[in-house]
């Protein structure tokens, strides 16, 4: 019998204690929430992004940009934080959606600088291969040839100095076009030719100097 008492003994104790645990379970429940939503969110860093796929030639406008927040250390380099001074400006490279928009994906006068008599012009070259070799300041000439071999390979310009190589686009504004963009500073006379060869026809690379 002694048994049987001793276990009526602490179902007793249980049930008197009953209501004050399940408080203190409630109270702790209560706490741990109201803990959890008072902890700040990480630090992170504004930076204007493309708010829809943008093609390059697009004239931005303010519209054309949303924040997206950064983890501080992975702001891309480069990555604009105000948009004075880039409003009115034209993309050199296209951006996808939520692409942080850099100083070098624009197109300006103030990259000119240096090339007196010279006009910029953004064409797409299509081995992403010989971009790669390309970078700003170096002198090549430009040559176009007939994607469908019907006409002889012509040299449009001797001396085109690269003057910007746009960082790839991954998002959807990149769609099905092939190869790079690159920013040339060409004779004014030719930024027409270089600028039809582009859309037209083949455009490869020789380095003159």
């Amino acid at each position: 019998m002694k048994p049987l008492r001793l276990l009526d003994d602490v179902r007793r104790r249980v049930l008197i204690h009953r209501r004050l645990l399940g408080s203190l379970f409630a109270a702790l429940a209560v706490w741990i929430v109201v803990q959890a939503a008072t902890v700040p969110p990480p630090a992170t860093v504004p930076v204007w992004t493309a708010a829809r796929a943008l093609p390059s030639g697009t004239v931005l406008g303010s519209d054309d940009f949303t924040r997206t927040g950064y983890a501080p250390g992975s702001v891309p380099l480069g990555a604009v934080r105000s948009l004075t001074g880039v409003v009115g400006r034209t993309l050199a490279t296209p951006l996808g959606v939520r692409e942080p928009i850099t100083a070098a994906d624009l197109a300006g006068s103030e990259r000119l600088a240096g090339f007196p008599g010279r006009s910029a012009v953004a064409v797409r070259i299509p081995d992403p291969d010989v971009v790669a070799l390309l970078t700003p300041g170096q002198r090549v000439a430009l040559v176009a040839s007939d994607p469908q071999g019907e006409r002889e390979p012509v040299r449009i310009v001797d001396d085109a100095a690269v003057i910007a190589v746009p960082r790839r686009s991954t998002g959807a504004a990149a769609g099905s076009l092939t190869g790079r963009l690159v920013v040339f500073a060409v004779p004014a006379q030719l930024a027409d030719e270089v600028a039809a060869a582009g859309t037209s026809r083949y455009l490869s690379v020789v380095w003159s100097r």
